[in-house]
C-alpha cells in the first residue's frame, strides 16, 4: 500500500525511482541504523517500498536501481509475505537478519542486496 501523501513527501526530497512502470521510494542512511538485529552502515540504502504495474518488469528496474545507488540496498518485510520474499530471493537479495514490530507481536525479516 502507498501512500499518497507519503509518495509526495518522498517526491519532493528526490527520494522516489519510476522507471518503465516500477516505482521504488528509498532513503538514505545518514548515520548506521540498526534494523531489528543487524545493522546498516552510514549511507547505506534503505527501501520502503517497490510497486510495479502489471505487465512491467521490476526485476530489471531493480536492478539498475542498485547499480545507480552502489551501496548496500536495505529492506524489511513480513514474515509472512511469502509472495514479497520469493520475489527478493530472486533478485538476489540475502535475508540477513529478524525484525519485530507491534511491541514484538509481528515478525519480520531484513534483508540485504550487497
Amino acid at each position: 500500500y502507498l501512500r499518497f501523501d507519503t509518495l509526495r513527501n518522498k517526491i519532493e526530497r528526490g527520494k522516489v525511482v519510476y522507471d518503465a512502470g516500477v516505482v521504488i521510494t528509498y532513503l538514505k542512511y545518514k548515520r548506521k541504523q540498526k534494523l531489528g538485529n543487524v545493522e546498516a552502515k552510514m549511507g547505506d540504502i534503505v527501501i520502503h517500498e517497490i510497486v510495479k504495474e502489471e505487465g512491467s518488469n521490476a526485476q530489471e528496474v531493480f536492478k539498475r536501481f542498485v547499480d545507480f545507488v552502489d551501496r548496500g540496498v536495505w529492506l524489511t518485510v513480513r514474515r509472512d509475505n511469502e509472495k514479497a520474499k520469493k520475489f527478493y530471493d530472486r533478485i538476489g537479495m540475502e535475508l540477513v537478519g529478524e525484525i519485530f514490530w507491534s511491541k514484538g507481536t509481528l515478525p519480520g525479516d531484513v534483508y540485504l542486496y550487497r
